[in-house]
């Protein structure tokens, strides 16, 4: 592995077992939607974990080709033959306790993260001989396809020492079906195996395909006459929790074998490929991507005197959610919102940019970004999220993805100076949005009589907190919502400073809409009795006005936009209220301990945790909008950025350590705040890492 871009070193300690590291996931990515992941011990416990899940419309239609390998090493020495198994799946027994087979994760003895994942496992051929086992595995650079490379050294006394003869035994095991789903050999379909010269073997099922390739050892076929070519029943404990079906089936086809005569090492490379052709072997350090990266983590480095390796986990962090899409026929960069089942949404693309690509000086591919959701531009609105299945569709079902999108391009413009942009197509793009804001568009999105921007129903979710489950939604914030409010005013504000030199009639526009909405801001949420701001504001269909006085974190953004509504005084109540009440280690809660809505505990099937999403559990994103306020209440001062970079030094940590070099979309709201939800999600990264730079 190379250690430039090491991030992360388990080592397993006399009498820890490998199953302490359980709840730990890793993920690799390519650029292209495709991923790996798994946990640290190497024991698949989600749906979604494999070896290589490949997005066969770039960047998404994601499918599961190979969940994991299954290998054994079987030697000859001193007379006697021994088995080793160096793998692990989970099974759920009669009585319901978890039973793992085989039991390969007892000889873990290390575990790395960088570019690549590598294991490392020791097998105790008797008193005087060890022999380490290595699997690496790392993917192809835009590409449909990973390698996994494999070790076998032996060590007598501590010292290297010859292999005894044997042989490696390589058995992929897969599922070939979307990645949402799960196999059973019941309805799996035809499955077909075709084996080719020169190690080369493919597997169909229906209209996909995996090939498989290894230069070094020949494939045998498994004669389903004479063996179960299935290993049944394979158990997902997270799925278990998550009310999701929770078992499947792993089709094993066949087998690599490589013999060896007694020697001082053997290496072997095995590639994986989507499709019915193999493909070449990859550099097991990843050199294309460490390339690719380095400038970013230079940018991070010139910041300051910077922690190297945190400078190293930011920029793959912030890049694993960074990939292509093919827009009317032209290549341009988006932002996935998070790993594993979310592609890219307007919403957290246009939150996650400033940090992800503004932050670490990836101003190209921020224009890049911004010009997809710019020409997908509806009726004034920017997509809350292209479709997961037809890169060419759209959903437009959002409020506040066009008011972010407004905040992205004028960051965007502040930090790059991009004039060139701005004129040809980037302020027009704003406007658009602006425009249609004033004019009114779908889902009775349109400025009220008071300047304040009111948007949908009983019956839609328009803003980020958006749960519905079986047609109830969980928060409905229809009406005039505190968060987009603070955003209307900011580009606003923003937008009649761009255009004071170009446009002026238009900045004058804007400047005095801006003042009625500051007028009608405090007016309409500011609360006297509670010190805080009221969430959100709405009419009923008699025409009475109703308010929802919760605690929410969406005021936060109030404060922390860099041009506020509210006067100095009552942007300092409003971080109080928010710090005495919502923060936690692992970012904001999104309702208050004390609250009768509030739930702990975010567990059990989709309408359990959809109930739970918004009303309670931890955002980790929500710890940038209020360290931002730290820092602009307290006007940068020494003081300010202390507690700014207190309150995110614990995801730092998560990031750095327990996290594997992700953050997680939520944790629960009760204390000790279990990581939740998505494994890694873009603006959780995204947030932490901008204010991180800003400091």
């Amino acid at each position: 592995m190379d250690s430039n871009w090491r991030t992360h070193d388990l080592t397993i300690e006399t009498g820890q077992p490998a199953l302490d590291w359980l709840d730990r996931e890793w993920l690799l990515t390519n650029g292209t939607g495709a991923y790996a992941m798994g946990t640290a011990p190497g024991i698949n416990t989600r749906r979604y974990h494999g070896l290589l899940v490949a997005a066969t419309k770039p960047p998404v239609g994601r499918v599961v080709t190979v969940n994991q390998m299954l290998e054994q090493l079987t030697v000859k020495h001193a007379g006697k033959e021994q088995s080793f198994d160096f793998s692990s799946c989970s099974f759920r027994a009669s009585d319901g306790n978890e039973v793992l087979s085989p039991q390969g994760h007892t000889m873990l003895t290390r575990f790395e993260r960088g570019l690549s994942v590598r294991w490392t496992y020791r097998a105790a051929v008797d008193a005087d001989l060890d022999i380490e086992f290595t699997r690496q595995l790392c993917l192809h650079w835009q590409e449909q396809a990973a390698t996994l490379h494999y070790a076998l050294r032996a060590f007598s006394n501590g010292k290297p020492a010859d292999l005894p003869q044997g042989v490696l035994y390589i058995s992929p095991m897969l599922t070939l079906r979307d990645f949402h789903a799960t196999l059973r050999m019941q309805n799996a379909g035809s499955l077909s195996l075709e084996i080719k010269d020169n190690g080369v073997a493919t597997v169909h099922r229906q209209d996909t395909a995996v090939t498989l390739q290894c230069d070094t050892a020949k494939f045998v076929g498994i004669n389903p006459a004479k063996s179960d070519p299935w290993w049944h029943d394979v158990h997902y404990e997270l799925e278990t929790r998550r009310g999701q079906d929770d078992v499947e089936d792993y089709f094993v086809p066949g087998r690599y074998e490589a013999e060896f005569k007694p020697c001082a090492e053997v290496k072997l490379a095995l590639t994986l490929a989507f499709g019915d052709q193999p493909a070449k072997p990859c550099n097991p350090d990843q050199a294309d991507r460490g390339k690719y990266l380095a400038p970013v983590y230079d940018h991070l480095k010139s910041k300051g005197d910077r922690d190297e390796l945190l400078s190293r986990a930011f920029a793959i962090a912030a890049d694993d959610f960074i990939v292509t899409r093919r827009f009317r026929d032209k290549p341009l960069k988006t932002v996935l919102a998070g790993y594993p089942w979310f592609a890219d949404w307007g919403r957290d693309t246009q939150i996650s940019l400033p940090g992800l690509l503004l932050a670490t000086g990836r101003f190209e591919e921020a224009r890049s970004t911004l010009e997809v959701f710019a020409a997908a531009i509806k009726d004034g609105l920017v997509p809350n999220r292209f479709d997961d299945f037809d890169p060419t569709a759209a959903h437009y079902n959002s409020v506040d993805a066009s008011m972010w999108f407004v905040h992205a391009a004028m960051e965007y413009v502040r930090l790059t100076k991009d004039k060139q942009s701005w004129d040809g197509w980037l302020a027009d793009a704003a406007v658009q949005v602006v425009d249609a804001f004033l004019r009114g568009t779908v889902y009775d999105i349109r400025m009220s009589g008071d300047g304040l921007i009111t948007a949908g129903s009983p019956d839609t979710q328009l803003t980020w907190m958006d749960a519905a489950c079986n047609g109830v939604v969980f928060t409905p914030r229809h009406g005039k919502a505190v968060e987009i409010n603070a955003l209307w005013y900011n580009a606003l504000v923003g937008l009649a400073e761009l255009f004071a030199t170009s446009n002026k009639p238009v900045a004058d526009h804007y400047t005095k809409l801006a003042k009625r909405v500051k007028r009608a801001f405090a007016k309409v949420f500011w609360d006297d009795e509670l010190g805080y701001l009221r969430d959100h504001t709405w009419t009923d269909e008699h025409g009475e006005e109703h308010t929802d006085r919760s605690l929410r974190p969406n005021q936060v953004f109030a404060v922390s936009l860099p041009r506020s509504p509210l006067p100095l005084t009552k942007q300092r109540l409003v971080l109080k209220a928010v710090q005495e009440q919502l923060l936690t280690p692992f970012g904001l809660r999104t309702l208050p301990t004390d609250d009768p809505n509030y739930h702990g505990r975010y567990t059990g099937p989709p309408f359990e945790r959809d109930k739970a999403y918004h009303q309670g559990t931890v955002w980790p994103w929500l710890i940038g909008p209020y360290a931002e306020g730290v820092l602009r209440v307290g006007k940068f001062s020494p003081a300010a950025k202390q507690q700014a970079r207190q309150v995110i030094t614990p995801l730092i940590q998560e990031l750095t350590q327990r996290g594997l070099g992700q953050l997680h979309e939520i944790h629960e709201g009760d204390a000790p705040h279990r990581q939740v939800g998505c494994m890694a999600q873009a603006w959780s990264i995204a947030e932490v890492l901008r204010v991180y730079t800003m400091l």
